[in-house]
């Protein structure tokens, strides 16, 4: 089976090879479209980008293409909600924004870089927040880097294998992307806290 999938994968390969330009743009308009109706599996999608696209250029793919499909589920979403549900936006919002106010930018950014959520919750989560598209387009971006850069990693890391089965934990997992992501998450909220200290009570 996974010679099978493994045989796949490459034919998949060797056409968007063969059709480069035309495949980015079809990958990207998937990927938008994928992210912009939060479904599930994203992160078997960015490592495929990875596999097909190579390591940096497979990130920059993914992440153009998922924050602006999230960016515009949030308009989307949040229109939507306050359209029909306006006493129940109201009523979270303002609860939610209350603790957040001086910091959203760096409690979006933690958020979006928890891994475990799945995208679906995370953007309907978010549409209740108070915040600016703008500052909902970068924070997504910053946050979604670590695990989009990870899991394009982990695709390009199979093109070196030549079968599935010699795949094995240590190729395609390090501890120091999960160091990279505590140390980020730690440095935010030093942030948070000191922006906080300032802020008037």
């Amino acid at each position: 089976m996974s010679s099978f999938l493994f045989e796949l994968i490459i034919n998949i390969s060797n056409y968007f090879n063969e059709n480069y330009l035309f495949s980015i743009l079809l990958f990207m308009i998937f990927l938008f479209f994928y992210s912009f109706f939060s479904l599930p599996g994203l992160m078997i999608i960015l490592a495929f980008s990875g596999y097909i696209y190579g390591f940096i250029l497979g990130y920059f793919i993914s992440l153009i293409s998922i924050t602006f499909g999230c960016s515009f589920f949030y308009l989307f979403s949040k229109n939507l909600i306050i359209r029909f549900f306006p006493k129940l936006y109201k009523k979270y919002s303002l609860n939610i924004n209350k603790y957040i106010k001086n910091s959203s930018f760096e409690y979006l950014i933690i958020f979006r870089m928890i891994p475990g959520p799945p995208l679906a919750i995370q953007n309907l989560l978010l549409s209740i927040l108070k915040i600016s598209f703008v500052k909902f387009f970068f924070a997504t971006m910053i946050g979604l880097t670590p695990i989009i850069l990870f899991c394009n990693y982990i695709g390009f890391k199979l093109k070196d294998l030549k079968d599935f089965d010699n795949l094995s934990f240590k190729d395609i997992l390090t501890y120091e992307f999960l160091l990279i992501i505590f140390i980020l998450i730690i440095i935010i909220f030093i942030r948070i806290k000191l922006k906080n200290k300032k802020s008037p009570n």
